[in-house]
């Protein structure tokens, strides 16, 4: 549980609980994201907030990262406004480049915690604390709703 339980709704007892094991970084990172993942990878783990299931989410981060350092290089290198062929002054489009891979960064490092407001929010059960098995440790069986017993008096389920 990384945020708690802030709608004091029951918890989900069926969660899938992945392996806190490190995911393997995708070869089609570019190298400025490869490095970014090397970077991340250690911390998450040692946060206890990395699994083997989020290699895409960790990729997403990573590659995002390395297209706004593309972007702000080249932003620093032509300038924040340009001229049109017609003479007019516009902001150039790699502003909104930076802004959208600003945005989608914060969104992303808040999965995993990597914001100070994030943070304060994360849970994460102690090591010696042993964590249930689920779905992905191959100790989950199906439930499936008993239609008398899980029914409501109108004869509904649940």
């Amino acid at each position: 549980m990384l945020e708690g339980n802030p709608g004091k709704r029951p918890l989900n007892p069926y969660e899938p609980q992945p392996r806190r094991k490190r995911p393997r970084c995708p070869d089609y990172l570019d190298e400025a994201a490869k490095r970014e993942w090397k970077r991340l990878a250690p911390l998450l783990q040692r946060m206890r907030v990395l699994t083997e299931a989020d290699g895409i989410a960790l990729a997403s981060l990573c590659a995002q990262y390395s297209l706004l350092q593309q972007a702000q290089v080249k932003l620093q290198k032509t300038g924040l406004l340009f001229k049109t062929k017609s003479g007019y002054v516009q902001q150039s489009p790699l502003v909104g480049i930076v802004s959208a891979c600003v945005d989608q960064l914060n969104k992303l490092c808040r999965e995993f915690g990597l914001t100070p407001a994030s943070r304060t929010r994360l849970q994460v059960a102690p090591d010696d604390q042993p964590r249930p098995g689920g779905v992905l440790d191959g100790e989950w069986e199906p439930r499936w709703p008993d239609t008398q017993r899980d029914a409501t008096p109108d004869g509904k389920p649940n």
